[in-house]
């Protein structure tokens, strides 16, 4: 009788065998298999699968040991260095021209609504200072992740700016706290909308402060990995170099005017009483006694610095460039279970920060709140307390979606806003 069984248990087990081996076998034939150096491009092995057979617009067939392609995607650019520009037209074609003497250069964005916008280019780009007095009003918004779209309609529905784009916020601050690179399709018109907003804020006696999160630390470093690779395209293009890495470098290097504007900008930054930072401050920037200024001179220190550039830093600059430490990448104010057990199944260990260690943190900075994105939650929400206020959350991509939020900081209340119909939407968070 116990033969029989273990007769029928090695057959079963045989065919759920054969039949995952099967499936296997036939999901890889059909969808593809492989992977490739997403520092270099280079794949070892890639099979695109049977449904992405000749296809123009992605890798087709069989790579073995050779360059993953990447292929242009449309309407792009303008990508401006020294004197000469590039674009990309809707037929994927290259276009390259002479700034004129004026500095103005126009940007296609592909929004209906909005279709296009001017840029003044500057003449220099002086390095933002850290610590401001509270606006009378201040509007925070973060991870945007290339979704122009959201962010011109979380702007026009805010009053930030008018159906043109062009700032009508008076003296109002509005605070970008990090990540608005990568995952979407309009990195560079968000980034230039972001530049022309910056030139136009300061004539009303406003500001726009643009707070660098891990995404925009990744691209200057040459990390595409989670970008469209239309932007390794153009930047292998641009560039000569086909090595995606340091073509994604040289794409925003201090030789482009997108990358000398990016370097003048901080790593967190002090407004009144709330610290502004895209991942958080923890236990060791307390330790170390680390200013806010220090701070952002060791991030501006290693911008667009590869890998191999960090190797034997100092402990202080290790802190604040490394991915589990830094303001940029820290992630112990908002330790939700899914990245607990991320941190667990790479072995990394990671405190969540006490209440007890913010209080000491928020003492030693002068500040009451502090406001953080990275990690991403439900809604605009509080913790510790109402002491951190959580900003990063899942925009919509299409006009007056509701979907789109952000914060505002008006007579002392503390609001979370959608991109729809100033004041109806606002409610109360604290």
């Amino acid at each position: 009788m116990k033969a029989k069984i273990n007769k029928k248990v090695k057959r079963i087990l045989k065919w759920t065998l054969i039949i995952f081996l099967a499936y296997f076998i036939a999901t890889s034939l059909y969808y593809g298999e492989g992977s490739f150096d997403e520092r270099t491009g280079f794949s070892t092995f890639y099979w695109s699968g049977l449904d992405d057979l000749r296809r123009a617009d992605k890798a087709s067939g069989l790579l073995v040991n050779e360059q993953y392609p990447t292929f242009l995607d449309g309407t792009d650019g303008p990508y401006v260095f020294g004197d000469k520009y590039y674009v990309v037209t809707a037929d994927n074609e290259i276009v390259e021209g002479n700034v004129d003497s004026s500095g103005l250069i126009i940007v296609n964005t592909g929004i209906e609504e909005f279709p296009s916008f001017s840029v003044n280019l500057r003449s220099s780009y002086a390095t933002e200072t850290y610590d401001y007095k509270m606006p009378e009003k201040l509007i925070a918004i973060s991870d945007m992740e290339g979704n122009l779209t959201g962010f011109y309609s979380f702007l026009l529905a805010n009053n930030v700016i008018d159906k043109k784009g062009d700032w009508i916020f008076g003296r109002g601050a509005l605070v970008l706290n990090g990540d608005f690179f990568d995952r979407g399709t309009q990195v560079t018109p968000l980034l230039w909308f972001i530049y022309h907003l910056d030139n136009q804020a300061p004539q009303s006696g406003g500001k726009v402060h643009f707070i660098l999160g891990n995404h925009e630390i990744k691209n200057l470093s040459g990390d595409a990995s989670d970008g469209s690779f239309k932007y390794i395209e153009i930047a292998k293009r641009i560039s000569g170099e086909k090595q995606w890495d340091k073509a994604i470098r040289y794409l925003y290097s201090e030789k482009s005017e997108m990358g000398k504007w990016l370097r003048s900008k901080n790593i967190c930054e002090k407004i009144g009483s709330h610290v502004f930072v895209h991942g958080g401050l923890n236990r060791l920037h307390l330790r170390e006694r680390f200013s806010l200024e220090e701070m952002n001179m060791i991030a501006r220190k290693y911008m667009g610095k590869n890998t191999s550039a960090l190797a034997g830093m100092n402990k202080r600059d290790e802190i604040i460039t490394n991915t589990i430490n830094s303001p940029y990448w820290d992630r112990r104010l908002n330790l939700d279970w899914k990245i607990k057990w991320t941190y667990k199944l790479n072995g990394i260990k990671v405190l969540e920060t006490t209440e007890k260690d913010l209080d000491q943190i928020l003492d030693f900075y002068g500040a009451e709140k502090i406001i953080i994105g990275h990690s991403i939650v439900h809604d605009i929400s509080t913790g510790y307390n109402n002491k951190v206020i959580k900003i990063d959350v899942e925009h919509g991509e299409e006009l007056s979606s509701g979907k789109t939020r952000g914060l505002l900081i008006q007579n002392n209340n503390y609001y979370k806003i959608k991109d729809l119909d100033a004041m109806k939407s606002w409610s109360t968070i604290m």
